[in-house]
């Protein structure tokens, strides 16, 4: 596969912790010399052994010639995909002194930053400046790491916990204003006008059964602003940094393979949207930032078959108007000798705000601690039979619905338990002793059937309100490229890909078999400070 004398990714010491430098310094036995490329970007790994045997996307594409390439460009970073993973790496890497280019298929700079989006830390200043209690190291990550079944890399909640503070005010000290705006605060008439809006979300379950600490901040979060707000005014201005120390960006550009020499990753071999190539030479790395593989189906069926049913909604569109996750960053890296992280993946697919709800299933009878939360209430849901169950309110909760968005509709109000078996579709007889024994539970404060906290539990009583609740929807799938601490992708004998490091969602490690809602917006907080980390190490490391 791959020429390597660095070590695997659990082998860190003291001092150097803070950077993973110690796996771009040391070596392994394990890690022998191995055999190199042909020089054509596609390596020998197993990916492309097995291709053969295997789906289509691990036959790694034959290279392409030469005299079809329109145009050389040299830099020492070059990075794949500009969301907010490779935004951050473009920038860490050119404030280290790296000549940096910069590939996205899209228009523009691409991120799931939309109305809402969250933004996970520990410890911003704009944190402290809205009041948010301090976490305690040990509690969250320990908790995290439990949620996800210990399939996540510590090291990277520890750096995250460590560093995601600092790594917000870096993401926001080039913007010209910035505000935070309470929690039941609109935002100033006129739309963004050039300011950032921080919604503060400094309250969160801590004291429950499944805790979710207190760490993320909305970002431009209001109805006025344009759908596509999100962090634009950030990544812009990072846009305009890294250009004004000579890096170049290049849109509506799509990355096809790496090129390799020596069996060292030595470039990219891209393609405009007029279908000319142009090879890109990374003197120093190559950063992955793709994306994820959630609208992939072959992926999807290879890596995480759970997921085929799930309607994928990432909204974000290449240059062409094409869906952006289908994976290239992922195949890529393979066809270049790294490996995929060990499944299962978590599928991003959320059902939440239900703790003090009922839950049954089509045949009325309750089946589940609804405290339960995010991708682990979704993961029993779609085992119940049909995959949906059906959630009971009453005069106290009020109607809720479970995923809320344009086309969701209040449920109307039902006088009898009658009426809310027949919208259930089961028994009266099931469903009223079921509404019964949850009412008894809630009255003496203790729920012996399924262990919901106290505060969770409330009676039932009419009117009632019932709707559906399935996971029919997915936003990205959490599975990535294998890698050590210094974010180096890992080929499968867990040695380094020399030249190729990866962050965001091509990059695993980070969630495992759950998506938990343990640190609200983790995902976007991992990206940036994990994206931080691999450009400072592909400029300095490399």
């Amino acid at each position: 596969m791959i020429e390597s004398d660095g070590m695997s990714r659990r082998a860190f010491l003291g001092g150097v912790l803070a950077s993973g430098a110690v796996a771009a310094t040391m070596g392994l036995a394990g890690c022998a010399p191995q055999a190199k490329g042909d020089g054509s970007g596609n390596g020998s790994g197993k990916a492309q052994a097995s291709a053969s045997q295997g789906p289509s996307f691990l036959e790694a594409p034959d290279p392409v010639n030469d005299a079809d390439i329109k145009e050389t460009k040299e830099a020492d970073v070059v990075v794949v995909g500009c969301g907010i993973a490779g935004m951050a790496a473009a920038r860490a890497a050119a404030d280290e002194g790296a000549r940096v280019i910069v590939v996205e298929k899209s228009a523009r700079f691409n991120c799931r930053g939309s109305m809402g989006s969250q933004l996970g830390s520990v410890g911003s200043s704009y944190q402290k400046e809205a009041g948010y209690p301090e976490i305690d190291k040990a509690a969250l990550v320990n908790r995290y790491m439990q949620d996800t079944l210990q399939m996540a890399n510590q090291f990277f909640l520890n750096y995250w916990f460590d560093h995601s503070g600092e790594d917000v005010d870096w993401f926001l000290e080039l913007c010209d204003d910035v505000s935070v705006l309470a929690p039941d605060e609109g935002a100033p008439e006129g739309g963004l006008n050039g300011s950032v809006y921080l919604t503060a979300r400094p309250t969160a379950n801590i004291e429950g059964r499944y805790p979710a600490f207190p760490t993320a901040m909305s970002v431009n979060f209001d109805p006025s602003f344009p759908e596509d707000a999100g962090f634009y005014y950030p990544m812009l201005s990072f846009q305009e940094h890294v250009e004004s120390k000579g890096g170049e960006f290049l849109y509506a550009t799509w990355g096809r393979q790496l090129v390799k020499e020596d069996g060292r990753v030595t470039g990219v071999i891209v393609q405009d949207e007029n279908g000319d190539y142009r090879k890109l030479v990374a003197a120093k790395a190559v950063v992955l930032a793709c994306g994820d593989f959630g609208n992939n189906k072959e992926m999807l069926e290879r890596y995480a078959p759970q997921a085929l049913d799930l309607t994928c909604t990432y909204n974000s569109f290449d240059a062409k108007g094409e869906v952006c996750n289908l994976g290239e960053g992922h195949q890529m890296a393979l066809w270049a000798g790294a490996a995929m992280e060990k499944a299962p993946y978590a599928p991003m697919s959320h059902l939440s705000d239900v703790a003090d709800l009922l839950l049954v299933r089509r045949d009325g009878t309750r089946f589940i601690n609804e405290e339960l939360g995010a991708q682990s209430l979704c993961n029993a849901v779609m085992r119940c039979p049909g995959a949906v169950a059906y959630c009971v309110t009453g005069k106290a909760q009020g109607p809720k619905v479970l995923q809320p968005g344009p086309e969701a509709k209040q449920p109307e109000p039902l006088d009898t338990i009658e009426a809310a078996a027949d919208a259930v579709g089961c028994d009266v007889a099931v469903l009223e002793a079921t509404v019964s024994r949850y009412n008894e539970l809630a009255r003496s404060g203790v729920d012996d059937d399924f262990g919901k906290s106290p505060s969770a539990l409330a009676p039932i009583e009419p009117p009632y309100y019932v709707y559906e609740g399935h996971p029919g929807s997915m936003l990205v799938i959490m599975g990535g490229i294998d890698c050590d601490d210094a974010c180096r992708a890992l080929n499968e004998e867990g040695c380094p890909v020399d030249g190729l490091y990866v962050a965001g969602n091509n990059q695993g490690c980070r969630f495992g078999a759950e998506y938990p809602m343990t640190a609200p917006g983790i995902s976007h907080g991992l990206a940036l400070s994990l994206g931080r980390l691999a450009g400072k190490n592909a400029a300095t490391l490399a």
